[in-house]
């Protein structure tokens, strides 16, 4: 099996890993010819842009393996053949079709030597050990707990943002375990799982220091404590950014941040003391790149969630979008890509948008951007850190702060 190797955002990467979405043969059995057309453009047309990033990073000497598109969101293997299979097996009333593995950074962390599985487990992990980078040595105990206790304890990292009975009314501490799964059995199992889950992307890695996230679960710095108590790490600082920190902050070398609109002022001379900062003015999110589409589309949907170009009034897709793959899409009304980017060393870095702000300041300090295309990131809504997990980069563990 091969090792691992990454401290930071920004030292040397000579190996990452790249999502993948299911293959467009999928669709095959989709009966409305113009509704199969527009699913099979977007597999077509995201297979093609993931193939020219990882031409980008084969151009800059940096190993990419890319995850088989047979992998799930839940780490496990896609059970179905086709669509139309999968309407025929699923349950009415979930049909939710699971979401391809396309931002593997979401469940996946290098922290230092180790590479970590710490969000979203199929039960298939414990009968046999295969996930979807399986190919790396890979610490798996999160879900090993989970699925040997799930049904008798609960995780690590307690949820913050769930319903409010099951905070109050429920769960406060394991003796009434059993009364509450009986009380709201489906709300608390829900509750349970949530609770061996912490989103990867939360965690910030600055050598010997983490930046970590508490806004929807707490709790991971006693659970790494305890697992790795001799892990290099000696320092473990909670942030209050409010979700991934990968949306909100990008560090793209040492001594210097770049943050989005929404990061309070001071936020950032209380975390890096020191460090240079650009916070972003004028993003160039949706609303300000396409604000034409925006004010038209924001009329028939409240919540701008996903976006495909020219397919907006096609409403059998949209209608099918919202009612198969809503479990595919995020909420990219708010992403701001500019700040997803990924370092390839401190001199060079790559990113699916450009915005003036950003660009000039990476320049001005000896920082190349490189830009990337990815025409569908307002559907998946993923930017190039998201889909993306650095498994190498040289160097060791060093003090920044």
């Amino acid at each position: 099996m091969m090792k691992v190797n990454s401290w930071t955002h920004w030292q040397p990467l000579k190996q990452v890993v790249i999502g993948n979405c299911f293959d467009a043969s999928f669709f095959e059995d989709v009966k409305d010819t113009k509704l199969r057309d527009s699913l099979q453009k977007i597999i077509y047309e995201t297979k093609e842009d993931l193939d020219g990033i990882k031409k980008t990073f084969k151009d800059l000497g940096v190993d990419c393996i890319q995850i088989d598109s047979k992998w799930t969101n839940a780490a496990g293997v896609n059970p179905y053949k086709s669509f139309g299979e999968f309407l025929e097996l699923s349950k009415e009333g979930n049909r939710s079709l699971v979401k391809p593995l396309i931002a593997p950074r979401d469940h996946y962390i290098t922290l230092g030597d180790e590479l970590f599985l710490i969000n979203s487990y199929n039960p298939q992990i414990v009968k046999d050990g295969k996930h979807p980078l399986d190919m790396f040595e890979c610490n798996l105990s999160l879900p090993y707990q989970m699925w040997e206790n799930i049904d008798t304890k609960l995780g690590p990292f307690p949820p913050k943002k769930v319903d409010a009975k099951i905070v109050e009314e429920m769960w406060k501490d394991e003796s009434s375990f059993d009364l509450n799964m009986k009380y709201n059995p489906i709300a608390f199992k829900q509750y349970i799982a949530y609770s061996y889950k912490y989103d990867a992307p939360n965690i910030s890695r600055l050598g010997d220091t983490l930046l970590i996230d508490e806004d929807r679960n707490e709790g991971f710095d006693i659970w790494y404590n305890k697992i790795k108590p001799n892990h290099k790490h000696k320092k473990i600082t909670k942030v209050d950014i409010g979700g991934h920190n990968d949306g909100s902050m990008c560090l793209p070398r040492p001594g210097l941040v770049i943050g989005a609109p929404w990061i309070e002022k001071g936020f950032f001379e209380n975390t890096l003391p020191g460090w240079d900062q650009l916070i972003i003015e004028n993003p160039n999110n949706f609303e300000n790149q396409f604000p034409t589409e925006f004010a038209k589309f924001k009329n028939i949907k409240e919540d701008m969630l996903w976006y495909i170009d020219g397919e907006m009034e096609n409403k059998p897709f949209t209608n099918f979008v919202d009612t198969y793959l809503k479990d595919w899409v995020g909420f990219m009304e708010e992403s701001i890509f500019e700040v997803n980017m990924l370092s390839i060393d401190e001199n060079t870095i790559l990113s699916l948008n450009y915005q003036k702000e950003v660009n000039d300041k990476l320049k001005s300090v000896g920082i190349e951007p490189i830009y990337c295309r990815f025409r569908h990131r307002h559907f998946w809504d993923g930017g190039l850190h998201c889909l993306t997990v650095d498994t190498y980069r040289e160097g060791e563990c060093e003090t920044y702060l």
